[in-house]
Formats: structure tokens, sequence, C-alpha cells
């Protein structure tokens, strides 16, 4: 797996292991503390030559490395860069050494550029032109995927992940509103708190992505079905934990997406992803060890 230490690549290494699967992780950063009973090989897939080395001898790749959207959005050049030539280089390491399948992660941001008004699933065209420069990226590597599988026979499983929280490495805004709360800061909403969203646990992404290991040459939304906006979420928490919210009008709130489905996924892996208000307190449990409540808040 590349990017095996990252976020949601560590939470799938752990879940491989606990299938008992023999698991390499590739990673340019350390080991992750939840990095146990596998194989860990510290290496930089921008360099083609050691992409080549290192993918040898294995019969099934994750490719998780790769730039967020937010380190895309801080820097157009480099993480644009860093994401297409990683995947070049990974594929054609694959391709070379005879790797039968390689699993992708994709984003929900490749539906960018579609109307918030409509309901996206697999077979909806992309919007190229209008998507963001992170998602022109992903949208880069299912293509290559699909042309590497046409012209060399490399398989793939294409998962599109949804707006993943959890605990760790983590910019999603459910994690940030829940450390505000945690550190007796009040939550600030910008603009009205319209915007739509289908936060997808991040253990819901790892288990999805392992039940698709056996699938060849799909495209799969691993998105929750459930879409909760902004000011939803601020009075979850508010009821469960008592946080404080205030609403910033003077600050732009993001634009929605459209509605993505999830019914493939849920249809043909058997995927059962939770819901949010289930992800959150796995989130507190996870944090503290012990339920979180309002009283706790107070204290």
């Amino acid at each position: 797996m590349t990017g095996g230490s990252g976020f949601i690549g560590s939470r799938l290494v752990k879940k491989l292991v606990e299938r008992s699967y023999e698991v390499t992780s590739i990673d340019v950063n350390g080991p992750s503390e939840l990095d146990k009973n596998h194989t860990f090989v510290q290496c930089d897939l921008l360099d083609y030559s050691s992409a080549k080395s290192v993918l040898h001898g294995f019969d099934v790749l994750y490719h998780l490395a790769g730039c967020v959207l937010e380190s895309v959005r801080k820097n157009p050049f480099t993480g644009s860069a860093t994401n297409v030539d990683i995947t070049r280089n990974v594929l054609e390491a694959c391709r070379v050494n005879k790797i039968e399948k390689v699993l992708f992660a994709s984003s929900f941001y490749v539906y960018d550029g579609i109307s918030d008004r409509m309901i996206v699933n697999e077979e909806t065209p992309l919007n190229t032109l209008n998507m963001e420069l992170f998602a022109a990226t992903k949208a880069f590597g299912e293509s290559l995927l699909k042309e590497y599988h046409r012209k060399y026979g490399v398989n793939y499983v294409i998962l599109r992940y949804g707006s993943a929280y959890g605990l760790g490495n983590c910019s999603n805004v459910v994690k940030t509103f829940l450390e505000a709360g945690w550190n007796k800061q009040p939550i600030e909403v910008w603009g009205q708190g319209k915007r739509r969203n289908q936060y997808t646990y991040v253990d819901d992404l790892a288990e999805g992505s392992v039940l698709a290991l056996n699938k060849v040459n799909e495209v799969y939304n691993l998105i929750s079905p459930e879409e909760t906006t902004i000011r939803e979420l601020t009075e979850l928490l508010q009821k469960k934990y008592g946080f404080e919210t205030v609403f910033n009008t003077k600050r732009p709130e993001g634009a929605s997406m459209p509605y993505m489905s999830s019914r493939k996924a849920i249809k043909e892996l058997y995927w059962k992803p939770i819901s949010l208000e289930e992800g959150i307190e796995s989130m507190v449990k996870e944090r503290f060890n012990m339920p979180f409540t309002r009283h706790q808040c107070d204290q």
C-alpha cells in the first residue's frame, strides 16, 4: 500500500492486518502509530527508479499516496505535480512488475463543478473543465488507471472517498468543531451554515476499501448517504455536548456539492456506513476512552 502512514491509509492497514492479509506499507513519512504487525518501507515515490524497485513482488496495490485538498490549494504547482507524478510512477511500476490490480483512492471532489441540485453516481459524466485543481488530479488518476487497463491489462478499482472525518491527521470540519468544543471555545461558522456535506467516518472508508478488494475494474462511491448542513452539525454538537456556536455572516461559506449516491457500494459491497452521530460518538470514545458528556464540558 502506498500512503500507508496517512489518515485513511493507517486505518486501512490496520483493518487488512486484522483480516490476516500480508501487508507492506510504503510511505515517504515514517510509520504511523497504528502501524503494527506488517512491513514498513520508507520510499519517495516521486522518484520512478525507487518506485519501480519497491513496488515489486505484490499481487495487489492500494494507492493512497499523494497530496490532500488543502495542500494542493496552498501550493498548486507542487501539490498537483506530486499527485500526477506519483500516480504515473506507481502505475508504470505496476505494469513493469506485473502487479495484477491497483485500488486507487480518488475523491468525492471529482463531482466538483456539477450543479448542487443534481444527484450523481458513478456513471455521471464529470465536469473536468469546472472542477477544482485537486479534483482534476484525481480525475487524471482515474483516467490513467483506465488507460493502463486498456493498453496493458492492469486491473483497477476506483474508490471515491467521501469527506473523511475522524481522529488523527484530519482537517475535516467535524474534527475541527469537536476540538473547539473540547478546548471550551465557541464553534465559528462562516455564513449561515447552509452548506451541505456527506461526512464519512474514516473507519467506514477503510472498511469499504477492504470490501472492494476482490472487485475488478469498478468505480465505487464510498460516501455516506447521510447529508448534513453545517448548522445541523453544530446543533447536534450543542444538543449532545453543550458546545456553543457563533455565526460569522461576514465570511462567505463554501458551496454545496451535488448529492452523491452510495447505492452501488451498499448493494454490491454490502457496505454499511454509520451515521454522523455514531461517528462522532466513536471519535469521542476514542479520544477519552469513555462517553463524553455535557458535564465534562462544563468542568
